[in-house]
């Protein structure tokens, strides 16, 4: 499989638009299991599905090239990457069980200023005034979407910090180890490692799955891996700067399916803090200064 050229613009919006549209389906799906069953069987149908995937295309593309998928320069850091995402997700589907999924998505979204405060110390990046001043800025977007909670009475409320803290450490791994090898090694070793361990706790939160929800964990380990493939190969095809605030557009379709499928309705604050995290998020893709 050969790399795809990195000034296809218009190829790589399109694959981060099809990305946060696959990660909605999937989330969608994982909120509706999570009514009846644990968030860690969940995780594990998630992880599974996406290694099933890998595996049978790997198996397709014969042992010589499937073999040269699996090089990485940095086993342990692709590793790292994995357990990082497994932490993600756990956030992401134990928020998602009590929590409308707009909210979710909103406090998520400030993924990008951790990234951006946490390469400081990480990889000694250097943060200009005006940097700063976009996370200060996406911050007090955050406060705004999450309104005043009583966070004793509402410790649920906690979790999408979780989640965000696990995908900007995911990033920031990737950054650092995952640049070099293609994408589909990344996506590997992500899977393998959350397939692994979710695989040794599953068992203690195992509940039988009835036949009629079978088609639908099955739809979770799918979209799990094709959201996650689409996403690297929209950075492959343009510059991080210009596909990733299209990843905002999952806004729309995390409101429309909330309300459609689960009859959540989104306070006014929610969509207040949303757009000063958004602007914050695409001021920090796309300036330097």
């Amino acid at each position: 499989m050969k790399a795809l050229p990195a000034d296809r613009p218009l190829l790589g919006i399109g694959f981060m638009l099809l990305a946060g549209l696959l990660f909605v389906m999937l989330d969608t799906g994982v909120k509706w299991l999570g009514q009846g069953y644990s968030p860690v069987q969940i995780v594990w149908a998630r992880y599974a599905g996406h290694m099933l995937v890998l595996i049978g295309y790997l198996l397709w593309l014969g042992f010589t090239r499937g073999q040269a998928l699996l090089k990485t320069e940095s086993l342990m850091g692709q590793l790292l990457r994995g357990l990082l995402l497994l932490g993600a997700s756990t956030f992401a589907y134990l928020a998602l069980r009590e929590l409308p999924m707009l909210q979710v998505y909103v406090i998520n979204f400030s993924a990008p200023l951790l990234v951006t405060l946490l390469a400081i110390p990480l990889l000694k990046e250097r943060v200009t005034l005006g940097r700063g001043l976009a996370v200060l800025v996406g911050f007090i977007g955050v406060l705004i979407a999450i309104g005043p909670v009583d966070w004793r009475g509402q410790p649920a409320a906690l979790l999408p910090f979780g989640m965000a803290l696990c995908f900007a450490l995911y990033q920031l791994t990737t950054r650092r180890f995952g640049r070099r090898d293609h994408p589909l090694t990344s996506l590997f070793y992500a899977g393998l490692a959350g397939a692994v361990i979710s695989s040794l706790v599953v068992p203690f939160f195992w509940t039988p799955i009835a036949l009629v929800d079978m088609p639908l964990f099955l739809l979770v380990g799918i979209l799990g891996a094709g959201s996650q493939l689409t996403m690297i190969m929209a950075m492959r095809c343009a510059p991080a700067s210009l596909v990733s605030p299209f990843l905002y557009v999952q806004i729309v379709w995390a409101s429309a399916s909330g309300y459609l499928v689960f009859g959540d309705i989104p306070l006014l604050e929610t969509y207040l803090g949303a757009v000063l995290i958004i602007a914050a998020g695409i001021y920090l893709a796309t300036r330097r200064t």
